[in-house]
Order: structure tokens, then C-alpha cells, then sequence
């Protein structure tokens, strides 16, 4: 059995000298389609499976992977990763350090109503084709339309020295369409995006009125708005903008290996007020989005992170090292993408908490400003503090009042003086931006989200 073999190779790093031993079984099978302008263009399945193996040895980390799962091949993969640790050097600092966690015993299966291993790829591909067919002929401004599809099942099973033996199958879906509408030489762009840990009900549940044809809709609307005002301005943004700025702004900020590195701007601010009374933020992978887990890659049962209390800094992700480094707890924030990497810090569902005021109040007395809905791409420099999001589209707000339509919005600014000029919160929370967030070379699944929210000296870019 694969635990058994995992226990073995543990129980051997530790006769060999390591002082921590982990052994860390990965599997996921996936099936993938692309759709474009009514043509199934590409139909993926496959597996990926095999072992990581991650030691200390004489305060160095070690770590080797390998594809092929005889008794042989993992021995010798301990081995090299106990001959890594042996051959780099540390400086003062550096050195590998872990939390020692009681060790934790289970076995999770994410229950879904429909296993999309049941449905077969003909069914699937036309599925994809009946609502990307909506969107292509919602007006004759449509030229491109695409769509993606990926279903996944990742199996990962962890031992290590702490005695930990632990293991999750995880079903996750997830469909994307993308949708451009062209006048002249104007083009706009209308994206939506659904997904969670569940199987192939997801797929069957979705309409296309509120998929593919809201998508196409909001491309062909876009082609008549008109560019926003530049300058620093008041700005409403919805839960998917609250999502992106949450996520890039504070999110990766609060991830406890860029912090002991010297990577975050918060770094220092423990216990500080960072934020407005009205700022409390969470990660929380124990809620049931794309970004959930019960437990991380290191076998530490996943719990909500409190990151910000009412403006004020209370916590940060951490990994079993960051939490030794920084004088923290682990509660589950470390991932990796495949066998092949070393689990990192990551997020998981992070989201602004709500307030308790609707829409309406929120913009009542808002002389002149910009209202933002549907997030494109953010990148944010951690160390720089300053944060940009490309948003699909937004509105002026005049006198309370949603009025003149905008396109190729974006806006920029410093993440700790955004913080504290939020000054509205919304009651609405909604967690549905789920996706992959790239960090360190790998990739893993997050989502994220808000309630409507107001802040104020926002640079927003624009042409006019």
C-alpha cells in the first residue's frame, strides 16, 4: 500500500540522519476542452502521479521527486534529497527551522452528485458547444468566442516524522468563457467564470443567460462606453474587483514566507492598524469554493486565517517554517502544485469580510466617482506596496447615481493607503473568482471575493 511505503521511507530518513522527515504522494487526473468560434479545438486527458520527498539534515532542506513509484526508485529519491541537504550551504538566518504539530490521522473524500470521470468527452464537448453557440449568436458585433473547460480529481497523501498520515481526494470543475466583440477597429472583451471543489453537476446547473450570454452581453454593451476619467477619484468596486484587489493587494502580503524573506510590506506592522475600522480580511479554506481543502500538503488540518481584524494586522499565512521563523501557528496554508515542488505558503478563499450597508448607501453620497465591476488581471510589487487591477468595466457616479458607461478601466495605488481609505463596506458578500494564483513557479487553485465596497484616492486611468 502507498501509505505503507510513504511510512517506510519516513521511518528510513530518519535512520539516515534527517532530523525531519516527510514523504508526500501526489496524483490528479484531468480531462480538458477548448471551444472556439464553434469548433471543439482541443480534448486533453491525463495523469500526473508520483513522490516528493522533503528532509532536514543538519538544519538544510533537502527535497527530490520522482515519477516512478517502486520501493527502489523512492529509496533512492530519499537519498538524493538527503545528499541536497547535505551539499548546500546556509548562511546565518537561514537555516531550516519547523513548528513540531501533533500529528494528524484521516482519510477525506469530497462527496460531488455527478463524478465527471462518468461523463463521457463526446457529452462534455457538446455541452461546451451548446453554450458557446449562445454567445456566438447573441449579435452579429460577436467575432471571437472561446471557452475552457477542466475537470480534475487530485489525490495527495502525507507522512512525515511527526507521525502525521493523512490523505484527500478533491474533485474540482471549472469553465471559463471568453467573448470579444468587434465594431470598426474598436474591440471589447465579456469573461465569466464558475467554479468549485464538486464534479460535473456544476456544468449541467449553469444557464446560459447567466453564463455565456451575460458574457457576450456585457462585450457587445461595452462597444458603445466610453473611456474613464483620469485622475484620483472616489470608487465603488464590486465583489469581483474587491476580490482581485483583496487577493493581490493584502493576500500575498500576508503569505509568512515573503515575510520572513523580507518580500512584504507588513512585515512589521504586527499588532499595527493597517487598515480602516472597516477592513477585516480572511482566508478561509474550510469554505466550500475553488480554493478549498481540509488539509494543506504538509498534513496540517486547514482553519480560517484571521489576517485583519478591524483594520489592524492580527495575522499572516504560514507553513510550518514560516510560522518557526516568525513566532506563528500553522494552520494549514502550505500547498504544492505537484510531487515535483516543496509546498509553499498559498492562499486559499480570501475575501473581505461584509459591513452592513446595501448598494445604495453606499453610493448616496458619493458626489462624483467610478464604480468597477469584473475583474481582468492585478499583479501587485510586495515589497514596493503598490498594487494595479485591469478591470472589464465600470460607471460614473454622479450624485449618487449610476450613469455614463465605461471601458479599459484600471486602477493603481498604494495598498496600505487604499486599506485605510476604504470607507463603506457592503452587506453582499460574494466569493467567485475562482482560478490559478502563480507564485514561485508553481500554480494552485484560490478563489476570492468581497461585499461591494467604497474607497476613496484611487488613481484611475484613463483617456480622457
Amino acid at each position: 500500500m502507498l501509505k505503507d511505503l510513504l511510512e517506510f521511507i519516513v521511518e528510513d530518513g530518519l535512520n539516515r540522519g534527517a532530523s525531519f522527515c516527510e514523504a508526500r504522494y501526489f496524483e490528479e487526473r484531468s480531462t480538458s476542452i477548448s471551444v472556439e468560434n464553434g469548433i471543439a479545438k482541443a480534448l486533453g486527458a491525463g495523469i500526473l502521479r508520483g513522490i516528493g520527498v522533503r528532509v532536514i539534515v543538519n538544519e538544510r532542506w533537502g527535497f527530490a521527486s520522482t515519477n516512478i513509484l517502486t520501493k527502489q526508485h523512492i529509496e533512492r529519491t530519499l537519498k538524493d534529497a538527503i545528499s541536497s541537504a547535505k551539499s548546500i550551504m546556509t548562511y546565518a538566518g537561514e537555516e531550516a527551522k519547523i513548528v513540531e504539530v501533533k500529528p494528524s490521522s484521516d482519510s477525506i473524500i469530497h462527496d460531488v452528485k455527478i463524478n465527471p470521470e462518468d461523463v463521457s468527452p463526446e457529452e462534455k464537448v457538446k455541452r461546451m458547444l451548446e453554450l458557446e453557440r449562445d454567445a456566438r449568436n447573441f449579435s452579429d458585433r460577436i467575432k471571437d468566442t472561446f471557452m475552457m473547460y477542466r475537470d480534475v480529481i487530485t489525490k495527495v497523501i502525507v507522512c512525515n516524522s511527526f507521525g502525521t498520515s493523512v490523505e484527500e481526494i478533491t474533485p474540482r470543475t471549472r469553465i471559463y468563457c471568453r467573448v470579444i466583440a468587434k465594431e470598426g477597429t474598436n474591440m471589447q472583451e465579456g469573461f465569466e467564470s464558475i467554479g468549485n471543489v464538486a464534479g460535473y453537476e456544476l456544468i449541467e446547473g449553469i444557464k446560459a443567460e447567466d453564463f455565456t450570454l451575460k458574457a457576450a452581453q456585457r462585450a457587445v454593451s461595452l462597444l458603445s462606453a466610453h473611456s474613464p476619467p483620469r485622475g484620483t477619484h472616489t470608487i465603488v468596486v464590486d465583489p469581483k474587483v474587491g476580490g482581485l484587489f483583496v487577493h493581490e493587494a493584502i493576500g500575498h502580503n500576508s503569505e509568512g514566507d515573503l515575510v520572513f524573506s523580507g518580500h512584504s510590506i507588513i512585515s512589521d506592522k504586527m499588532r499595527q492598524k493597517i487598515g480602516s475600522d472597516l477592513v477585516t480580511i480572511i482566508d478561509d479554506p474550510t469554505k466550500k469554493h475553488y480554493g478549498h481543502f481540509i488539509y494543506d500538503h504538509e498534513g496540517t488540518k486547514a482553519k480560517s486565517h484571521l489576517i485583519i481584524k478591524n483594520g489592524i494586522l492580527v495575522g499572516f499565512l504560514h507553513s510550518l517554517e514560516s510560522a518557526a521563523k516568525l513566532g506563528g501557528k500553522p494552520e494549514g496554508s502550505a500547498r504544492a502544485q505537484s510531487h515535483h515542488h516543496p509546498p509553499i505558503v498559498r492562499m486559499s478563499n480570501t475575501y473581505l469580510a461584509p459591513g452592513d450597508m446595501t448598494l445604495e448607501e453606499i453610493l448616496e453620497d458619493i458626489h462624483y466617482g467610478v464604480y468597477l465591476s469584473g475583474s481582468q488581471y492585478g499583479y501587485v510589487e510586495s515589497q514596493k506596496g503598490q498594487f494595479t487591477c485591469k478591470v472589464e468595466e465600470g460607471w460614473l457616479i454622479e450624485k449618487g447615481e449610476l450613469t455614463e458607461h465605461l471601458r479599459d478601466v484600471a486602477i493603481s495605488g498604494s495598498t496600505l493607503e487604499a486599506l485605510k481609505n476604504v470607507t463603506a463596506v457592503g452587506r453582499d458578500l460574494r466569493i467567485e473568482m475562482p482560478g490559478m494564483c502563480g507564485k514561485s513557479g508553481q500554480s494552485m487553485y484560490v478563489d476570492a471575493g468581497a461585499p461591494h465596497f467604497r474607497i476613496e484616492n484611487i488613481v484611475v486611468g484613463g483617456r480622457r
